[in-house]
């Protein structure tokens, strides 16, 4: 089987069309569905700021695989990738995917020295041809390359991910991270907690005290909650109205000791004289999907919390 260079050309040209990392991977997996048949193939990922990879893209694979699957720096195959070596496997049994395979590639996506991810692709019962494994190089050199760019543009718009009053993350960005965490916590089995923190009757605060004022009360809230967060919490704005604080390594109990010292501080504030504030608590258990339904649950702790008449922290059962 020769190298289609024109098949490459087409590609790159209709690449140049694409603006979201997902939609141009998604179009160069399309692109290597056309070339050959494989049994899966997945693109791991690099989480910024992390030493986690978490599969980006996939083909052939279950949702919850996909989901769940991650590793870490510390993992051998992160090891041996980290030397940005070409995997070629047809021996079962030294790495596997969610497959048993004849024949398995792993390639290292890689910009200088940096391992920014891998991809693997397998087949069942078959062989993958010398060709082949060039043409998956040469596959994986594009997707590099793609991957890099996105990395560069992320960090010249980084700034646009943090609230300018408040110096918290977006919703968008507090969820992303947060979620990355939470596969985290789930595969060790280790303590999540989130906690929000919701100001009663906003729009009402606005028009008594003002926009200005109302954005320096976002300020303090948001700095004494930043100033009791340890370096591996995370703090975000959901909505106009809700801070939310993501806690790994945090049992129920002490993130209820953590929320009633910052609470007490908030309290404080002199302007608490003319506003109310309730927070929901919730903690991961064996039934909890995903941060997307934590977050959920202690929205709906921090409402209770608001329509209580004494005390302002509820935690959700």
């Amino acid at each position: 089987m020769e190298i289609n260079l024109l098949s490459f050309d087409e590609m790159l040209h209709n690449l140049l069309k694409k603006h979201e990392l997902e939609e141009q991977l998604s179009h160069i997996i399309r692109n290597i569905e056309d070339e050959f048949n494989f049994q899966s193939l997945g693109i791991y990922l690099k989480v910024p700021n992390s030493n986690i990879f978490r599969m980006k893209i996939s083909r052939y694979i279950s949702h919850t695989f996909s989901k769940n699957s991650i590793f870490t720096k510390g993992d051998p195959l992160i090891k041996e990738l980290m030397q940005l070596k070409f995997l070629d496997l047809q021996t079962p049994g030294r790495y596997k995917f969610e497959k048993d395979y004849s024949h398995l590639l792993i390639q290292p996506l890689h910009h200088d020295d940096n391992l920014l991810g891998f991809m693997f692709i397998d087949k069942d019962n078959e062989i993958f041809e010398s060709t082949e494994m060039t043409k998956i190089k040469l596959f994986s050199s594009i997707i590099s390359l793609v991957v890099q760019i996105y990395i560069f543009s992320t960090e010249i718009e980084q700034h646009r991910g943090l609230y300018e009053t408040a110096k918290v993350y977006t919703f968008k960005t507090f969820i992303d991270k947060s979620d990355v965490i939470y596969s985290m916590m789930k595969r060790y089995n280790r303590y999540l907690s989130i906690a929000v923190v919701k100001i009663e009757n906003f729009e009402s605060i606005v028009r008594t005290i003002g926009e200005h004022e109302t954005a320096d009360l976002l300020k303090q809230i948001s700095y004494i909650i930043k100033s009791d967060m340890r370096d591996t919490d995370i703090l975000g704005k959901i909505h106009k109205d809700t801070f939310a604080v993501l806690m790994p390594e945090t049992s129920s109990k002490n993130s209820l000791i953590t929320i009633n010292r910052v609470n007490n501080r908030i309290m404080k504030l002199t302007i608490m004289k003319v506003c109310k504030i309730g927070w929901g608590l919730a903690s991961k258990g064996d039934e909890t999907k995903d941060v997307s339904e934590l977050l959920k649950f202690a929205e709906h702790a921090s409402n209770d919390s608001n329509r209580k008449e004494e005390g302002n922290i509820t935690i959700y059962k």
